[in-house]
């Protein structure tokens, strides 16, 4: 009887000594972090176009992933006191929504809650900038040229001017490259594609986006980033092509567009604020 109460007392006292070592810090009580939404800063336009398309949040508390969340969110936090957060924006990597992805051009965004209380809720709305290291191998406004073959100028662009590449009842397809032709070399990380687009409410029209690489002995290969389908509204698109371009790394890269549509149509293509971005 001695032993079995002994037993018991010892395993009441570990029991108790197990809760106290892993009680929850402000009592498993959270604080909620709620964002709405995300931009990024123009910083005076060095790096071109402020514009952006940011669906997600990727979060960071004292060095531990919280996750990613859909915005706007309302997500919880246990910890009060002065709460350090880190935010990284989110995309739609080549316009996918089932893929997601942190946009590596764009600096996470750090800040602290001050004196938080648990159970309280903190709101934030995060301002990205590009990180300075960013290697802009286009940056084409279209407020002076185009930057493009078998393209104009228009005033009807995402912000002031654009390009558009118009399209009468016999044409069928029309290719416009980058005239500019810069060599690249990536490392091995990240290059992306990025613009404003949208296309003529025509149901026959259709248009390829895409990089070609031409390498020293002037041999051209191509690569098909997206097809983007006819939208009456302006998009913001962010196209991945790290692996290929590292894979040619060395050659010269045009931006291209192929767009195309059936005879009987008329169509046009605008684009703005074209960015072909890496970090070297």
């Amino acid at each position: 009887m001695k032993q079995s109460l002994l037993i018991s007392i010892c395993g009441i006292a570990a029991t108790l000594l197990i809760s106290e070592c892993n009680r929850m810090p402000t009592g498993g009580i959270p604080i909620y972090v709620k964002i709405d939404s995300a931009s990024v800063a123009s910083d005076g336009g060095l790096y071109g176009s402020s514009s952006c398309r940011l669906a997600d949040v990727w979060v960071t508390n004292a060095n531990t992933d919280l996750g990613a969340y859909e915005m706007p969110t309302l997500f919880p936090v246990l910890a009060s006191g002065d709460v350090r957060m880190l935010v990284s924006g989110g995309i739609y990597d080549n316009g996918i929504i089932s893929s997601r992805a942190e946009y590596p051009f764009y600096k996470p965004d750090t800040f602290t809650i001050y004196g938080a209380v648990a159970g309280q809720t903190y709101t934030h709305n995060p301002q990205y900038h590009y990180f300075e290291q960013t290697k802009f191998a286009i940056k084409q406004d279209f407020e002076q040229a185009t930057g493009f073959d078998n393209m104009t100028i228009t005033n009807d662009g995402y912000e002031g001017k654009g390009g558009v590449i118009s399209m009468g009842l016999s044409d069928t397809v029309t290719l416009s490259f980058q005239t500019d032709t810069p060599v690249i070399n990536t490392n091995g990380r990240q290059a992306y594609v990025e613009m404003n687009y949208h296309m003529s409410d025509s149901v026959s029209m259709r248009c390829k986006v895409g990089v070609a690489a031409i390498n020293s002995a002037g041999i051209t290969t191509y690569y098909t980033l997206s097809d983007l389908n006819p939208t009456g509204h302006w998009k913001k698109i962010y196209f991945n092509f790290s692996q290929w371009i590292g894979q040619n790394a060395g050659s010269k890269f045009q931006v291209y567009f192929s767009v195309s549509k059936d005879v009987g149509h008329s169509g046009s293509m605008y684009v703005d604020n074209v960015k072909l971005l890496y970090f070297d």
